[in-house]
């Protein structure tokens, strides 16, 4: 028994290489939900109901099918990063950044114009109200601008990562939210000689945020002789090996979080199934549970960095180790989590004052998250300890698989005839958790296999000889 708990335990020099990563991806992350609620409590606020709020949550769903597109690429593209910083090859970074960029330029632009056609068609999908749908169709008309910069925001976002430096993503956070509260406070109430603009002011301030960030790293790269990036504009070029090795990891990747973000949607448009009252519910507890799935953010991508900078460096030994260390560390930090999010939920959601009716399901929905946190945590580490490697395949078929065949069609059984049933949104959305057990047990066959113990870099290498010769 002491070798088993041994094994899962890590070294000292594991823990701390492990949260000088992490400790600021989860802050920049809880930064930016903060900011989140800022914004979700002054659109709350706003005309002093909760209209505008439920309409810009639900044309939010299409942002959100969007983001997860933006962080498939930037995923994709981080493994080359990762790997080649561990192989402290600079020319190659910058080669996969710039192929990163060009990507996440394309699709930002595909984005865009996706809103633009069917971006009300979701928001009448998620609510029955014309009032409430007004304030969605408003909030798109202008957020959608702010994708193409997100997209490449990512990007470099994650590259900075990647190269060890989590600390330049925060402070380009800190910015971002600073103008994004700020002109929050401006636009949609109307203050320092703005008019009230509600929806339209919240969309307008998070695209001037997203552009501070991006602005932000920008001048690093152009000006910080000492970065990693720096004259990575310099060039256009990129080599058809890394090509090839991105378009077979990429397609998987993005494809994955699309049908992420998809199966998300579809949860949270079945579970709720034409009752305002009941996706009212959902959106709050969605997020206030946001607040506390930083861990995800940060233990995925410290995982992913630390990996895939072990493989790039051919200690594929040490990549291994540090996979059970890794999941030891997901099982204790998401008790934790967990433990946490039934202490303080009550407390945050008084900030979004949910109505008597709200409250109870809302609050019953948080504490079925909270029961499973340390499975969610556990799953997700798995699955980003195969993404390092660039095992894609088994990556997707983790992450999908459950869902699709379990979640959503539960979702859509029950949601759908809950009146039928006598049921309530609390017993739909516990039951679409069943999934989350049977991906534990495919996290252990996946990543036992060690299909995900490759070098990248060297193969891209091996391929550009050939092709070369």
């Amino acid at each position: 028994m002491k070798k088993f708990f041994k094994k899962y335990l890590g070294t000292k020099i594991f823990y701390k290489q492990v949260f000088i990563i992490i400790l600021p991806i989860m802050l920049q992350q809880l930064l930016m939900n903060l900011a989140g609620y800022v914004d979700n409590v002054m659109i709350n606020s706003f005309g002093g109901n909760a209209n505008a709020y439920n309409g810009v949550n639900a044309a939010n769903r299409f942002i959100f099918v969007c983001n997860f597109i933006f962080i498939g690429l930037a995923a994709c593209i981080s493994i080359f990063i990762a790997q080649y910083f561990g192989a402290k090859n600079k020319d190659k970074i910058n080669e996969s950044v710039r192929l990163g960029l060009f990507v996440s330029l394309i699709f930002g632009i595909i984005c865009f114009g996706a809103i633009s056609l069917f971006g009300n068609s979701v928001v009448n999908l998620f609510v029955q109200s014309e009032e409430i749908r007004a304030f969605g169709y408003e909030y798109l008309k202008y957020i959608r601008y702010g994708v193409v910069i997100s997209a490449v925001m990512m990007t470099l976002a994650t590259a900075f990562r990647c190269v060890g430096r989590p600390k330049v993503a925060l402070l380009n956070a800190i910015i971002g939210i600073a103008v994004n509260v700020f002109f929050n406070w401006c636009m949609i109430f109307g203050h320092l000689g703005f008019s009230p603009m509600g929806a339209k002011g919240a969309a307008i301030a998070t695209d001037l945020s997203r552009a501070a960030e991006l602005a932000g790293y920008v001048i690093l790269i152009l000006f910080e002789k000492k970065s990693w990036f720096y004259g990575c504009f310099k060039k256009i070029r990129v080599s058809s090996a890394l090509i090839r090795e991105y378009i077979k990891r990429v397609i998987p990747l993005v494809f994955n979080e699309l049908l992420f973000s998809i199966g998300a949607v579809l949860l949270a448009r079945y579970c709720t199934y034409k009752n305002d009252t009941w996706y009212n519910a959902y959106a709050y507890a969605q997020n206030i549970s946001e607040l506390f799935f930083i861990v995800f953010a940060g233990l995925g991508n410290g995982t992913g960095i630390i990996i895939g900078s072990a493989l790039g460096n051919d200690e594929l030994d040490r990549a291994l180790e540090y996979s059970y260390y890794f999941k030891g560390l997901a099982i204790m930090m998401g008790l934790i989590v967990g433990v946490l999010m039934i202490i303080l939920a009550p407390l945050i959601a008084k900030l979004f004052t949910p109505s008597e009716e709200v409250y109870p399901l809302l609050m019953s929905v948080l504490r079925v998250t909270s029961i499973c946190m340390a499975i969610y945590c556990y799953n997700s580490v798995c699955f980003f300890i195969l993404r390092a490697g660039g095992d894609a395949i088994k990556a997707f078929i983790l992450d999908q698989v459950p869902t699709y065949v379990i979640s959503v069609p539960i979702a859509v059984i029950f949601g759908m005839n809950a009146s039928k049933l006598g049921i309530t949104l609390v017993a739909v959305y516990a039951l679409t958790h069943i999934a989350d057990f049977i991906k534990i047990f495919m996290s252990n066959i996946f990543v036992s296999k060690k299909t995900w113990l490759v070098n990248i870099t060297r193969r891209v290498e091996e391929q550009l000889e050939v092709y070369e010769n």
